[in-house]
């Protein structure tokens, strides 16, 4: 009985010390379903003026002032890119230098049935995209690959070709720290279905939705399947907090009297 004993206070301390994760999951969900409910969706053509508060809009993504474009390495048409090669080496425990780098910051549009308003591309840079639990862009990742050489790579040799990059920077001797390099690139390809959030303003006289302290958003999900979602979080951590708020203590209480009852 004591093994049983030490069993149940294990799981009822457990129980107790997880508690206030769940507390801050469930919170975390409360909140975004309050933000979901304060933001109907507008209409592209209405985002005329800058503004403080969020603002939603949902459509298909479309080329930005720039056109359509082609990114660098894959040659995929799309309305969005970020392209980046990065060395690494064995230097302080292992460390990235940037060889080359494109793309990402670029504006694109979102379309509805009543015309375009732009977004901010660092909205979708993995880099600087928002935060917000669960919400991802729906980029297309073209390109991954790690090499050890720009022989191993169509896509190194190309930007070597084009005179982007230097060929010399790509060559390893044999007392070289390197270890390689990480070829990446990612694009939003144009129709896809977007929901955006962001702070509204203008770039170079268009409207635009831009960065807004983390709150921002870009998502192939709509603004009823982020509720849905947001929804099912909620019930989840709040069902995950009662059983903590009730098992919890029992379980240590029931392990407490087993252990004290076997030692009396």
């Amino acid at each position: 009985m004591t093994a049983v004993a030490v069993v149940l206070l294990v799981l009822g301390a457990a129980l107790t010390m997880v508690m206030p994760v769940w507390a801050l999951l469930t919170w975390g969900a409360r909140r975004e379903r309050r933000r979901l409910a304060r933001l109907p969706v507008t209409r592209c053509a209405e985002v005329t003026a800058s503004g403080q508060r969020l603002c939603a809009v949902e459509g298909r993504s479309s080329p930005g002032p720039a056109g359509p474009l082609i990114a660098p390495l894959s040659g995929e048409p799309c309305v969005w890119y970020f392209s980046q090669v990065v060395e690494n080496t064995i230097s302080d425990g292992g460390s990235t230098i940037l060889a080359w780098e494109a793309g990402g910051d670029m504006a694109f549009a979102v379309r509805d049935g009543s015309g375009a308003v732009l977004v901010d591309g660092r909205l979708v840079h993995p880099v600087r995209r928002s935060s917000r639990t669960g919400h991802r862009p729906p980029v297309r990742h073209v390109v991954a690959e790690d090499v050890s050489s720009a022989r191993e790579s169509a896509h190194l040799r190309g930007l070597i070709a084009r005179g982007l990059v230097s060929g010399e920077s790509f060559e390893r001797g044999l007392l070289s720290s390197s270890l390689g390099w990480s070829v990446r690139e990612d694009v939003l390809p144009a129709g896809e279905p977007l929901h955006v959030q962001g702070r509204p303003g203008f770039r170079n006289g268009h409207p635009l939705l831009g960065e807004a302290r983390g709150k921002h958003l870009v998502t192939g999900a709509t603004r009823a399947q982020l509720t849905d979602a947001t929804e099912q979080d909620v019930r989840t951590g709040s069902g995950c907090l009662l059983i903590g708020v009730i098992a919890g203590p029992l379980l240590l209480v029931a392990g407490y009297l087993l252990l004290t009852g076997n030692v009396g």
